[in-house]
C-alpha cells in the first residue's frame, strides 16, 4: 500500500479513470506495477523545485483498459491479456509472461488428457492401428465428450445420410468418431473414400446458413484442416517458448492484429453480419485468443511466406476441404465406392481384422 499521498502523476491517472467511469485507487496503482502491469514512472529532480515523476506515452490508455476489466477472480494474467487484446501497450515481461501461462497450461493439459485416453486402449489392441492413429482418434473422443454446437450439427447432418436416418446415436457417433480421427491426422485420408463421403457428410459444405447452424462446424474443419495443409515441423516446448521470449513487441503487435482479425471474421460469421467484432473483454475469451497467438507464432513458419492467420485458417482451409470433397465424390461415383462405415469397418478393410475390435 502507498504509505504517502499519491504523486501528481498517479493522481493523473486515478483522476482520468474516474472521468471514464472505472475509478481506481492509488492502492490498486500501486499493486499493479508490483506485477508489472504498469510501468515504473520516471522521476526527474528539479533542483529546489523537487521532483517531478512522469509515465511513458501509452500509461493513462492501459491503465484505463485495466480498470475498464478488473473485478472479482480476474488474475493478473487475464487483466493483462484482456489489456493487450483491447489494443493497450502492456508491459513486455507482464504480457509475455501471461501468454507462456496460459498457452503451456491448456497445452499441457490437453497433452495429459490425450494420453489418458490413450493409454486406456487394451494392451492387446495397441500397435494394431498407428501411434497417429491412436493419438488422433482420442482426441476425436475427447472433442465428441466436450459436445458443443459443432457437434450437436455434424450429428444432424450425418443423420442426413438415408442409411443413418434411423441409425441408433451410438452409430452415428462411431461415424462421427471417424470424421473427427481423419481430421486429426497429420494428413487428411483423402484417398479413402468412405472416409471422405462421412466427412462430406457430416460438414455439409453445400448446406443453407439460414436453415441449421453450420458455423461451428466449418471453423473446426479449417482449423484442423489448415495443420495438415502445413508444412510438418517438429517443435519442442521449449523452443516455442524461447521464441516467445525473444519475440519484439513489434512482432507481438503484429500477431495482435492478426488474432483479432481472424477472430473478428469468425465473430461476424456466427453472428450472420449483425456484428463485427470478438468479445475479448472476458477471461475465457482473452486466454483462448493469447493461447491462438502462440501458436500461430510457431505454425505460420509452416505456412507459405506471407500467410495470415484469417486467411489460412478460415479461408484456404475451408477452400481446399472443398475441393478435395467434390474430387472425392467424383472418385466415389466412378468406381461405387459405400457411402461411408464405422469404425469397425474401417479397422477391418485396412488391418484385415476381424471387425469385432470396439471400446467400451
Amino acid at each position: 500500500m502507498p504509505r504517502t499521498a499519491p504523486s501528481r502523476a498517479d493522481q493523473h491517472l486515478m483522476n482520468a479513470a474516474t472521468a471514464a467511469g472505472h475509478p481506481v485507487s492509488a492502492t490498486q496503482l500501486e499493486r499493479w506495477r508490483q506485477h508489472g502491469l504498469l510501468p515504473r514512472p520516471r522521476v526527474d529532480y528539479m533542483g529546489r523545485a523537487g521532483t517531478r515523476t512522469e509515465y511513458p506515452p501509452g500509461t493513462e490508455q492501459l491503465v484505463l483498459s485495466l480498470a475498464r476489466h478488473a473485478g472479482p477472480r480476474r488474475s493478473v494474467d487475464d487483466l493483462a491479456l484482456m489489456a493487450f487484446f483491447d489494443g493497450a501497450p502492456v508491459p513486455e515481461s507482464a504480457l509475455k509472461l501471461a501468454l507462456a501461462r496460459v498457452y503451456f497450461t491448456s497445452r499441457f493439459s490437453q497433452e495429459d488428457e490425450v494420453a489418458k485416453v490413450a493409454a486406456s486402449v487394451p494392451q492387446e489392441w495397441r500397435g494394431e492401428l498407428t501411434p497417429q492413429y491412436e493419438e488422433a482418434e482420442a482426441e476425436a473422443r475427447l472433442d465428441l465428450e466436450r459436445g458443443g454446437r459443432a457437434i450437436r450439427q455434424m450429428r444432424i447432418n450425418l443423420r442426413r445420410v438415408p442409411e443413418l436416418s434411423r441409425a441408433p446415436r451410438a452409430e452415428v457417433d462411431e461415424r462421427l468418431l471417424g470424421v473427427f480421427t481423419g481430421l486429426n491426422l497429420p494428413e487428411l485420408p483423402e484417398d479413402d473414400l468412405a472416409f471422405m463421403a462421412d466427412l462430406e457428410a457430416a460438414l455439409a459444405l453445400d448446406s443453407d446458413a439460414e436453415s441449421n447452424d453450420p458455423l461451428p462446424v466449418w471453423e473446426m474443419a479449417a482449423i484442423n484442416h489448415a495443420s495438415q495443409m502445413a508444412r510438418r515441423e517438429e517443435t519442442s516446448p521449449e523452443e516455442r517458448l524461447d521464441r516467445l521470449v525473444h519475440a519484439s513487441m513489434d512482432e507481438l503487435d503484429a500477431l495482435r492484429h492478426e488474432v483479432r482479425t481472424a477472430l473478428d471474421q469468425t465473430w461476424t460469421r456466427a453472428t450472420g453480419g449483425r456484428e463485427d467484432q470478438a468479445h475479448l473483454d472476458r477471461p475465457r475469451t482473452a486466454r483462448g485468443a493469447g493461447s491462438t497467438l502462440v501458436e500461430w507464432m510457431s505454425a505460420k513458419l509452416t505456412h507459405p511466406p506471407g500467410s495470415s492467420l484469417s486467411d489460412r485458417y478460415f479461408i484456404e482451409s475451408l477452400a481446399d476441404l472443398r475441393l478435395r470433397c467434390f474430387i472425392a465424390t467424383a472418385r466415389r461415383m466412378s468406381d461405387g465406392t459405400a457411402m461411408g462405415e464405422g469404425r469397425a469397418a474401417f479397422i477391418a478393410r485396412t488391418t484385415g481384422a476381424t471387425g469385432k475390435r470396439r471400446r467400451q
